[in-house]
């Protein structure tokens, strides 16, 4: 044991100079910056619109680059150019923000990065979005650019809420250096989210513990079009607590067969527990969805892909993220592939990675807009 200590002690050091060497200067993160090229794509119209819509609309100009002709736009001027000119769906007057949350019962599935690129890409298209982090291990609070063990105290994280401290979520809320993305981050000490909420449940005769975040949530479905929940990689009573506050849900799932039995025991153990909770069974999800995560070019994954289409139907959306050295690289330093302004590496690899996850944002906003549309 006093090996472990020693161990424990080291690694967290060795973790904290990498930290330090990767994120320097402060503030850690930077957004990135778009050509003019990127804003008239992400907007669906000629670049040679530009100089005119421009004035029309008095959208940022873009700054000139030293010793080129190119501008380029900060992450605050895209999403203004978006908002102004994308004609991307929107929340109508009235209607509250929706909440996602994205689960699996295996980690390595990629449901993290899947998380944050969904949250990022969402914002790209004019949406203010919310990450709740309830995952201890708080690598989403790590890719928005905080450091679960020194930026993140135990009552910046959802706890508080927890132990019945905070009435609600709002005092939790941290913005982040991506324009219209916040965090509510998490750190080791959520861990005892799963000792509080039982002991709860016991002391307090029909306390709903399975309820808890629901609750928390409502009043920031105001402020925020999307929040997106990342869950630990079991099923947790917060894990738990997210599907239920939940308005749809997200399983990355790699076409793999360990991976596929996985999912089919998750769902099955949930269906299980709603069984014996109250009203549980009453519960309506506006989506359910399951996305190919890491998918490799080889037979097994095709013949998997086929499994996973006749157990789940229509519930597979058919979006195939691939296994990516664009997403190796993004991560080894910390990073989403939104995060780079342009390539880092092969323009191909980052292509065909960045592609399918725009495919799967936009899916994502379509199923937003019939939600909102139906209520």
């Amino acid at each position: 044991m006093h090996d472990l200590d020693t161990l424990a002690v080291t690694a967290a050091d060795v973790l904290s100079q990498v930290r330090d060497a990767m994120m320097e200067p402060h503030p850690r993160k930077e957004a990135p910056t778009f050509s003019s090229a990127a804003i008239a794509e992400m907007c669906g119209i000629e670049r040679t619109q530009m100089k005119y819509l421009a004035l029309k609309h008095d959208l940022p100009t873009g700054r000139k680059i030293d010793g080129s002709k190119a501008k380029e736009y900060s992450l605050e001027d895209a999403i203004t150019w978006v908002k102004a000119i994308g004609q991307r769906p929107t929340r109508p007057g009235g209607q509250s923000g929706k909440v996602i949350a994205v689960c699996n019962y295996k980690g390595g599935v990629a449901k993290t990065s899947t998380t944050v690129a969904i949250a990022q890409a969402a914002t790209l298209r004019g949406l203010k979005v919310l990450i709740i982090d309830c995952d201890g291990q708080g690598s989403a609070t790590q890719l928005a650019g905080l450091s679960p063990e020194q930026d993140v105290e135990i009552e910046h994280t959802i706890m508080p809420f927890i132990h019945g401290d905070q009435e609600d979520l709002r005092y939790a809320v941290q913005e982040t250096y991506w324009h219209a993305l916040s965090v509510i981050p998490a750190s080791s000490g959520l861990l005892a989210a799963e000792f509080a909420l039982p002991a709860k449940a016991m002391a307090q005769r029909g306390f709903r513990f399975w309820e808890v975040l629901k609750t928390g949530v409502e009043p920031l479905r105001e402020t925020f079009d999307l929040i997106l929940i990342d869950t630990s990689p079991s099923l947790s009573h917060l894990t738990v607590n997210a599907m239920i506050a939940a308005d749809a849900l997200i399983m990355p799932c790699p076409p793999d067969a360990l991976d596929f039995a996985s999912s089919v025991q998750f769902w099955g153990i949930f269906s299980e527990l709603t069984d014996s909770l109250p009203c549980a069974k009453e519960k309506h999800y506006d989506f359910i969805s399951i996305v190919y995560t890491k998918v490799q070019a080889n037979e097994i994954s095709r013949l998997v892909k086929t499994w996973m289409t006749q157990a789940y139907g229509t519930h597979v959306n058919g979006i195939e993220i691939p296994e990516s050295t664009a997403a190796r690289t993004a991560s080894a330093q910390l990073k989403t592939i939104y995060d780079l302004s342009k390539p880092d590496g092969s323009t191909e690899a980052y292509r065909r990675y960045k592609e399918p996850l725009d495919r799967l944002a936009d899916y994502v906003i379509e199923q937003l807009a019939l939600a909102w549309s139906a209520a």
